[in-house]
């Protein structure tokens, strides 16, 4: 079975954009993305199946979600059968319209307590914190558009999947499809209808829900069929760096990986991440799950997945398909993902620029040289590999690694001087973490240490995140052994810090150099015992 995989199309209108809209470019090339790509799917011959795992809409208002229904219908009415998910870029809660502009409408109050106020009848003009008190009301309402609620576009999106479900569980806004006889997809919407799961974004799934999938995969066991899921959110983090750096709301927990997997679900689609990732968990009871993220067809990378799954022997064979630009795109690179690359890269650098204290110019004038004494004990790099990177910016370096977590398969493996140097580099910031006696920054990294954070995002160590042709119901094997790097810093800098308080004066400075050796000592027999760790997937 060949099928498309598209997530997070951020579909912005062309009425937004030009009755009324500030005509940003990069709202611009996002509308003018989507045309290209669903122009592209329909002309197509080789697959007749597109599933969209949500994120449809940028801002969730209605005149995008209307204009973006109708080409679907168009890709439909073409011969393609489709099928889609909606989640938290497409409608909001907390207010019943947004702004056309860059910056999104400002509200005096957020009524948390009561999601579903009354659009229609509700003074707009009260709520919001933008002045528009200088207008007449009709004057105001090009300025901002109502938005979708969830109940509204569950209704919406019939023709998308609901129609076509042999079961549909209402209450999640969930429904299972037959793409084939023995083929079947599991369309998980997040739990939208329970208000306390609205509120916090929860992307876990109610009891009702959970007792619907639980019955669908035993139809499917006593028919002889496959299943699969689409969600939006992962079931497993793509990398570390994305589980550390986003929230608990945004991410679903390990238990409901393990649920999952142990209902027997052993594939799942998702997006929300923006990432090309493929990756594992596993439950307590040896059930494994691979969870294949897609990334948006309209950030960086500019990408969607064509699919050919064989469940009989449970291999997946997939390929990443870079967006391509045309001619009306106002983009100077020679492809999309190198305009996307350089616009993040830009964004990035202005942020350092903007640091107090002259700390920009410094940020981003750091070269590998200024740091390899820390760690050139534990990177143990050949002088001809050092002089290939002694003058690399750190930054450059970081912008690098930041693009490899997000378009997936990293090119600096275990023989690159970069690797060397940046894993050398790791060990020496957890050797210092693991050393300090006070302050448990492991809490801070939700277990993981610095290596294991970094490491991922040199290289991928395991399945392909992008052209890859694998079996998904076991746990991949490692392509590279793992490398050891031991750095002793955190030790000598607590003789350092023992020593000048010895040498500062009497009685409380000595007291704390002879406590800090004797609590370092202590933490790291208490690491060694029992070290902190991840949270398993």
């Amino acid at each position: 079975m060949r099928f498309a995989v598209l997530s997070d199309t951020h579909y912005i209108s062309k009425s937004t954009l030009y009755n009324g809209g500030a005509n940003s470019p990069r709202d611009v090339l996002r509308h003018e993305i989507n045309r290209k790509v669903f122009d592209d799917l329909k002309a197509r011959t080789d697959l007749d199946t597109i599933l969209i795992t949500g994120d449809l809409t940028d801002a969730g208002d209605w005149d995008s979600h209307r204009e973006l229904a109708e080409i679907l219908q168009d890709v439909q009415n073409s011969g393609k059968k489709v099928y889609v998910l909606t989640a938290t870029h497409d409608f909001h809660f907390s207010r019943a319209w947004v702004s056309v502009y860059e910056q999104p409408l400002r509200y005096k109050q957020r009524p948390w307590e009561k999601p579903w106020f009354d659009r229609e009848n509700t003074d707009y003009k009260r709520l919001v914190a933008d002045d528009f008190s200088h207008l007449p009301a009709e004057a105001c309402r090009p300025l901002i558009k109502p938005v979708a609620f969830p109940d509204e576009l569950w209704d919406h999106y019939r023709a998308f999947g609901r129609d076509q479900a042999f079961s549909v569980c209402d209450s999640a806004y969930s429904y299972a499809v037959k793409l084939e006889d023995k083929l079947w997809c599991l369309m998980l919407n997040n739990n939208m209808r329970d208000v306390d799961a609205l509120m916090d974004f929860s992307a876990a799934y109610s009891p009702a829900c959970y007792r619907w999938i639980e019955q669908i995969m035993r139809q499917a066991k006593q028919e002889g069929a496959f299943v699969f899921a689409c969600t939006h959110h992962p079931l497993v983090p793509p990398v570390p760096a994305y589980k550390i750096g986003g929230t608990t709301r945004n991410m679903r927990s390990a238990a409901v990986c393990h649920t999952l997997a142990d209902l027997g679900l052993t594939l799942v689609f998702s997006g929300h991440t923006h990432f090309a990732n493929v990756v594992f968990g596993s439950s307590d009871s040896g059930s494994v799950l691979c969870n294949v993220t897609t990334p948006s067809i309209c950030y960086l990378p500019p990408a969607w997945r064509l699919v050919e799954l064989d469940p009989a022997s449970h291999r997946l064979k997939q390929q990443v398909i870079d967006v391509e630009k045309t001619d009306a795109m106002q983009v100077r690179e020679p492809t999309l993902r190198e305009h996307f690359e350089r616009e993040f890269i830009d964004d990035q650098r202005r942020n350092m620029e903007k640091l107090p204290h002259g700390l920009g110019k410094i940020v981003l004038n750091l070269r590998v040289r200024h740091l390899f004494p820390l760690c050139k004990a534990a990177a143990k790099l050949a002088k001809a590999e050092y002089a290939q990177i002694a003058d690399r910016r750190i930054f450059d370096i970081f912008m690098d690694l930041t693009i490899n977590m997000q378009a997936g398969d990293g090119a600096y493996t275990p023989d690159t001087p970069v690797y060397k140097f940046m894993m050398g580099l790791s060990a020496v910031l957890d050797n210092v973490i693991s050393t300090q006696p006070f302050y448990p920054v492991e809490k801070k990294l939700q277990g993981y240490t610095i290596t294991q954070i970094v490491e991922p995002m040199l290289y991928n160590n395991g399945v392909g995140d992008n052209d890859t042709d694998f079996v998904f119901d076991r746990l991949p094997e490692q392509r590279f052994a793992p490398r050891a790097f031991h750095s002793n810093a955190g030790d000598v800098l607590m003789l350092v810090l023992s020593a000048v308080a010895l040498l500062v004066s009497p009685v409380s400075p000595l007291l704390t150099s002879l406590a800090l050796p004797v609590l370092t000592f202590a933490k790291k027999k208490k690491n060694r015992r029992s070290p902190s760790r991840p949270e398993r997937y």
